[in-house]
């Protein structure tokens, strides 16, 4: 039961830190890219993350479903509910809102589009930050355990 907390934080901190570059670093930079390399960049871009998120996520989800179903008596299960419920929200709204925003960026350089882009995505950023502070709290809850 240790290693579904231990696995869990892991892969939810590596998407939290993910989020944050995204948000703080990425996406801003879609600003400055020059409108006649905007598409190539943005392609380059969507390949670049599809690889992070292809090793990153599936081991979170399956992470956050080990946890539900196998809850260590020290969690609370309510808490580790939330956080699913969180991780299925950030999915959810990655399918219907941003990954058609994202395809919206594939044509010409569009800065509304990519402004809504940085501002919507505080919504992922903030779930993502919240599951953060469950897992941390979750392994709080794991070293404060004796067993």
């Amino acid at each position: 039961m240790r290693v579904s907390v231990i696995g869990h934080s892991a892969f939810t901190l590596a998407m939290f830190g993910l989020m944050w570059a995204v948000q703080v670093i990425i996406y801003p930079q879609f600003r400055s890219v020059d409108s006649a390399d905007f598409a190539a960049y943005v392609a380059d871009h969507g390949t670049r993350i599809t690889i992070a998120l292809a090793l990153l996520a599936p081991a979170e989800i399956v992470f956050a479903a080990w946890l539900w179903l196998d809850t260590p008596a020290a969690l609370n299960r309510t808490a580790v509910f939330v956080s699913g419920a969180l991780l299925a929200l950030g999915w959810i709204a990655t399918a219907t809102w941003f990954g058609p925003l994202h395809g919206k960026l594939q044509g010409e350089y569009n800065l509304d589009q990519i402004n809504q882009l940085i501002a919507t995505n505080w919504l992922r950023t903030a779930l993502w930050s919240a599951r953060a502070g469950f897992a941390c709290w979750f392994l709080a809850q794991l070293l404060d355990d004796p067993q």
